[in-house]
């Protein structure tokens, strides 16, 4: 069991030339991923491309590695500043166009993931934390996430300060916009 206190946030750029690491982060992203199943190696790649890789590639310095002692990462969180509704990196994501008057007012977007070994011990909201006084000092007006409807993360996110603001249907499924102010 890894102790909150045992655990650093770092900048994605302190593991991003390790490759045990970035397979460790790899690990933690399809473990946590509803989708389980590709058809082949390049779906999979490409499922990463669009719900992890694009951040680490284009903003890298909105991402941040919770990482053991050991020098194991456990989770990240990775996000953008740019309001993604507006944003070409996200022209593939339609779920933005159902928020564009929510992600005008809550630019600032994050994905977070623990490992489970580290969950329900305060590392993910140490992440989240680094993430909004980094989206704060960037001048960012709010930060938000989007989940679906009855999803566990739901609780997770109010309790660090998320709150409903709301919500779209889109291909028979409840999407939830959470939206935190910041400044």
């Amino acid at each position: 069991m890894t102790p909150a206190n045992a655990v650093t946030i770092e900048p994605f750029a302190a593991i991003a030339g390790d490759a045990s690491a970035m397979a460790a982060l790899d690990e933690i992203f399809f473990a946590t991923s509803l989708t389980k199943t590709f058809k082949d190696a390049s779906a999979r790649a490409a499922f990463r491309e669009r719900w992890l890789g694009r951040y680490l590639t284009v903003y890298p310095e909105c991402c941040f590695v919770a990482v053991s002692t050991s020098g194991v990462p456990l989770g990240y969180i990775c996000g953008s500043l740019q309001d993604p509704s507006q944003d070409p990196v996200f022209a593939d994501q339609s779920h933005f166009a159902a928020f564009t008057a929510l992600t005008a007012r809550y630019p600032a977007q994050l994905h977070i993931n623990l490992g489970d070994g580290v969950r329900g011990r305060g590392i993910g909201g140490r992440l989240i934390a680094t993430y909004v006084d980094f989206a704060t000092a960037a001048g960012a007006p709010g930060v938000h996430a989007i989940s679906s409807r009855g999803a566990r993360n739901l609780t997770f996110y109010a309790a660090n300060g998320f709150p409903e603001v709301g919500s779209a249907t889109m291909s028979g499924k409840e999407l939830v916009f959470l939206g935190r102010k910041l400044g």
